[in-house]
């Protein structure tokens, strides 16, 4: 009667084992795809965090420590793709603007065991990294500014893609948040040495966006800092409606004659003022 105990109790253990193993494989196996887990994966963060406006590029290393391209998404234009061709397509070959220069990151491994990021992202123009944290509900990061020497503004649909204008860029930032595809924060661009493939006058101008994220809506302005060409203009941005955006252009006496065909594209005119408008 005890032998044939011991041999139960044998066959209960040998069964244990089997089972402890199994759940170390797995457990192995969990952390080494962790450890090796790719950089595109943060183009998967990205997409999720900004409704797809944001993708990453050119991604290298792995999800910890990498590197990769920004790319501001024309999401209009790239619904219309995916919808005429039943194909995956990767972030390269994304509808929008590629951002010049590399975009490096670090992610701290240990607060994503609670469902939370903790990383830092930096620019070669930038003077600090940013610091960004949260969830993949809501996500927060830090002030900064970043320069960009010459920006290919064409493939932000239209009407840049007729347009085709090329300038230097300038973007300051106060700590934001982004919670649901929704921002609140403060944000300043600055255009510089803006330029048309349309017209030999260069520069037409430098200007200014301010931007005023609420979360339900984005309130944008643009004013003119020099140039032949104004610009000025006010609009919102919300999730659901997208850009909505009124602005006036009116050229300088002297060069009023070698714009008037650029400004017949840019809008309706309405006296010496033409107006744009981009969205419904």
């Amino acid at each position: 009667m005890a032998s044939r105990r011991r041999g139960q109790g044998g066959r209960t253990w040998g069964f244990g084992r089997i089972v402890l193993f199994a759940l170390l494989g797995l457990l192995v196996a969990a952390a080494t795809m962790l450890v090796t887990a790719p950089a595109s994966l943060v183009d998967w963060g990205l997409k999720e965090a900004t409704s797809g406006r944001v993708r990453l590029a050119d991604a290298s290393g792995s999800i910890w420590t990498g590197q990769g391209r920004m790319v501001l998404v024309d999401v209009l234009a790239e619904a219309n793709r995916d919808r005429q061709a039943l194909q995956v397509r990767g972030p390269a070959s994304l509808s929008g603007v590629v951002i010049p220069g590399t975009i490096r990151w670090q992610i701290s491994p240990l607060p994503l065991m609670i469902g939370r990021l903790q990383a830092n992202a930096s620019h070669e123009s930038m003077a600090r990294p940013v610091v960004i944290s949260g969830t993949a509900a809501r996500l927060q990061a830090t002030g900064g500014s970043l320069q960009l020497p010459s920006v290919n503004l064409a493939r932000l649909g239209s009407p840049w893609t007729t347009v085709r204008p090329t300038a230097s860029l300038g973007i300051t930032w106060q700590p934001f948040v982004i919670e649901q595809g929704r921002f609140s924060g403060r944000a300043t661009l600055e255009l510089r040495d803006v330029a048309s493939a349309l017209t030999p006058v260069r520069p037409l101008g430098a200007y200014r966006i301010d931007i005023d994220g609420t979360g339900a809506a984005s309130v944008i302005r643009m004013t003119s800092i020099d140039g032949p060409l104004r610009l000025s203009g006010e609009g919102n941005w919300t999730p659901a409606a997208g850009l909505r955006f009124t602005a006036y252009a009116e050229a300088d006496e002297a060069e009023r004659l070698r714009l008037q065909s650029l400004l017949g594209l840019l809008g309706r005119r309405e006296g010496t003022r033409t107006m744009i408008k981009i969205g419904a």
